[in-house]
C-alpha cells in the first residue's frame, strides 16, 4: 500500500494564513518546518556515536525518532529498527525518510512493544526539542527495553549557553511561492531554557501574510545526575561523553 504524501512546507504555511489564531507548532502544523530544519551534521554525529559504542547487528529502538533522520541510518546498520513517537505529524516524514523501519505513535517513556532490543537510543540537542523532560524515567525505560549485553545511548543537553548559541536567532525559509520568516528569542526558564519562536507566513503571489508563535522549553540537565540514573537503573560500564554542550550516555546491559 503506497505511504500517503508528508503534509509540505507550502501546507504549513497555508494552514497558519488560514487560522493564525489557532495552535500552532513544529510538532503539529508547521511539522514540514521542524523537517527542514533538520541538522543533518547533527544527526550524522548521533550515528558516528551509534557505530562507535552500540553492537553491529541486531534490533535498534529509537524513542522520540521525530522526523526519522536517524532512524534512517540505523535501518541500515540493523536488522529490524522502530522508531516511536508521541507526535503522528513527524512520522508522517518518518516514513519517507525511513521506509525500511517500524514506526509506531506512542509515549516515549511507554512503548507499545514488549521486544527487547540490543541498542536504544534517545538523542537530543542544543537546537532540537527533547524527547522528554525527564531523563531519569527515559534511562529506566531504555533500562527495560534492552536486551543482554544491549547498549543504551542517550544524549541531553547539559549546557544552557550551547543552546543560545545553536539557535539562529532569525532565519526564512521559502518555496513553492511561500515565504515563512522565523524569529527566536530565549530566555531563562526553571530546570532550562525557553524558546520563544516567532512565525511569519507569506502568499507571495497574493502577498497575503500572517503571524503565530509557540514556545518550546529545552531542559538543560547536571550530568552527573545522568549517570547516578543509569546506575540506578542497573546498567553498566556507564560513559560520559560531553560534546557541544551536550553530553552523550554510554550505558550497558
Amino acid at each position: 500500500m503506497p505511504v500517503p504524501a508528508a503534509p509540505t512546507f507550502a501546507d504549513a504555511c497555508e494552514r497558519v494564513l488560514r487560522d493564525p489564531d489557532g495552535e500552532h507548532s513544529l510538532y503539529t502544523t508547521l511539522a514540514p518546518v521542524f523537517d527542514r530544519l533538520t541538522d543533518e551534521e547533527r544527526v550524522a554525529g548521533d550515528f558516528e556515536a551509534v557505530q562507535a559504542f552500540a553492537p553491529e547487528s541486531g534490533d535498534a529502538l529509537e524513542l522520540g525518532c521525530g522526523v526519522g533522520a536517524l532512524l534512517a541510518h540505523l535501518t541500515d546498520r540493523y536488522d529490524r529498527t522502530l522508531g516511536i513517537d508521541s507526535h503522528h505529524e513527524l512520522l508522517r516524514f518518518t516514513a519517507h525518510r525511513a521506509p525500511a523501519a517500524e514506526v509506531a505513535v506512542g509515549d516515549p517513556l511507554d512503548p507499545p512493544t514488549a521486544a527487547s532490543f540490543d541498542a536504544v537510543v534517545a538523542m537530543a540537542g542544543p537546537a532540537s526539542p527533547p524527547v522528554v523532560e525527564d531523563p531519569t524515567a527515559l534511562i529506566e525505560t531504555g533500562a527495560d527495553r534492552l536486551a543482554d549485553g544491549g547498549t543504551l545511548l542517550f544524549r541531553a543537553v547539559t549546557d544552557g549557553g550551547a543552546v543560545r548559541d545553536a539557535v539562529e536567532s532569525v532565519g526564512v525559509l521559502t518555496g513553492s511561492g511561500y515565504r515563512l520568516e522565523r524569529s527566536v528569542t530565549d530566555f531563562p526558564a526553571e530546570d532550562g531554557i525557553d524558546l520563544r519562536m516567532g512565525y511569519r507566513a507569506t502568499d507571495v503571489g497574493e502577498s497575503e501574510s500572517a503571524t503565530t508563535s509557540e514556545t518550546i522549553h529545552v531542559p538543560v540537565h547536571d550530568r552527573e545526575s545522568l549517570r547516578d540514573a543509569a546506575e540506578n537503573a542497573g546498567l553498566e560500564n556507564v560513559r560520559l561523553l560531553d560534546a557541544g554542550g551536550t553530553t552523550l550516555l554510554v550505558a550497558r546491559n
